[in-house]
């Protein structure tokens, strides 16, 4: 039988070796272009002064809370409040976004990030000292101009929480926990939105005058000093509000008081979330004002320091 054998697959050949060629040209065109598969990693990004703010908030709040739940407690009651400030110490980390960490390199595959190392031999003296340094630091940073908003808000409310958990613990351990004293002072100019604390400040000076009027003596004094400031505050704020004299000012001739001491409490507790209430818009200079404002008022009426952002719901 006649069988026809195929020739050899010339058009195979050709084809496979147009494709060797491109490949070759490919790789040419590749490396005259200096890309490289074992080429050094791009460079780490340098953090912009807002960055730098955040990480070293967050940095101290990663530290706090190791810390807290490193160090040993001479009793339960402390014990429960160092949990307290571990716990809430993470939750303000989260808040901030995490501790940011440099990403691993050739000569370096576990970068640390400085700042967070804890000693292993801790005393509630310790965190009370983390306490106190990190919430002035974050004072400070509040008022800086890289600072938005939204950071601000965040470092205001640390501020406010980690000073309150000082003095707890500070009360406990029997010393002082050497916080600086506030320093309030009032922008020149506010938004409509301070018409609350407006108007809680002059309930406060109604409620204080009705108490110097049914006291004597030293009692009546002290009322009546203090009702003379609320009332001037609140007119200070309806100023630089642009409230006072308008239909919108919030102030009243008089107040539906019923347990007076009870009133009044309810009222200065409300002062420290009015106060917070003001930073987040106001320039940046003003801020460090406010927020002393805040924690004049937290020192009357101290917030709960279980409460990471105490004031800010």
């Amino acid at each position: 039988m006649d069988r026809h054998i195929p020739g050899p697959a010339s058009g195979r050949r050709r084809r496979t070796s147009r494709l060797t060629l491109w490949l070759t040209a490919v790789l040419v065109l590749l490396s005259g272009c200096a890309i490289r598969l074992d080429g050094p990693p791009d460079p780490v990004p340098s953090p912009d002064a807002a960055e730098q703010v955040r990480q070293h908030a967050a940095i101290a709040s990663a530290q706090l809370a190791e810390l807290a739940d490193a160090t040993s407690a001479p009793g339960e009651e402390i014990a429960a409040l160092l949990a307290g400030i571990g716990t809430t110490a993470q939750a303000q980390l989260d808040a901030l976004g995490g501790v940011w960490r440099a990403p691993a390199r050739p000569d370096d595959p576990s970068p640390s990030v400085p700042g967070l190392d804890v000693p292993g031999d801790t005393r509630p003296a310790d965190v009370l000292s983390a306490l106190v340094d990190s919430a002035a630091a974050a004072r400070d940073a509040v008022a800086l101009p890289a600072v938005d908003e939204d950071l601000a808000a965040l470092l205001s409310g640390i501020v406010l929480q980690r000073e309150a958990a000082a003095s707890a613990l500070a009360e406990m351990l029997d010393v002082d926990p050497g916080l600086a004293d506030p320093e309030p002072r009032l922008p020149t100019t506010l938004t409509e939105a301070a018409a609350g604390l407006c108007r809680t400040l002059d309930a406060l000076a109604y409620a204080g005058e009705t108490i110097a009027a049914r006291s004597t003596g030293d009692a009546r004094a002290r009322a009546a000093a203090q009702a003379i400031s609320d009332r001037d505050l609140a007119e200070q704020i309806a100023v630089a509000a642009g409230l006072d004299g308008t239909s919108d000012d919030p102030r009243e001739v008089s107040y539906a008081v019923g347990d007076l001491q009870a009133d009044m409490t309810s009222w200065r507790a409300d002062l420290v979330p009015g106060w917070l209430a003001q930073i987040p818009a106001a320039d940046p200079a003003d801020r460090m004002g406010l927020l002393d404002h805040a924690r004049a008022a937290a020192r009357v009426a101290p917030p709960d320091p279980s409460q990471a952002f105490p004031g800010q719901g």
